[in-house]
């Protein structure tokens, strides 16, 4: 079964959102969206914005579960 996985590659501020697509051991794709995000905002356990009740972060979430 494929995962999506979101994932930040940088700590400058506004840091990138990328997304990684993985199917098995044959595919392994990282592409990265237009979503920019405070490194502090963003939980790399998760893999999502950590407040959700911030107006701007709240629709970061939304554009990333449009975007799963």
């Amino acid at each position: 079964m494929a995962t999506i996985k979101f994932l930040l590659q940088s700590s400058n501020n506004p840091a990138g959102i990328y997304v990684r697509l993985r199917e098995g051991k044959l595919i392994d794709v990282k592409a990265k969206t237009k979503l920019l995000i405070n490194p502090k905002d963003w939980s790399p356990v998760k893999g999502a914005t950590k407040n959700q009740k911030d107006e701007g972060l709240k629709k970061i979430a939304e554009d990333l579960e449009t975007l799963k």
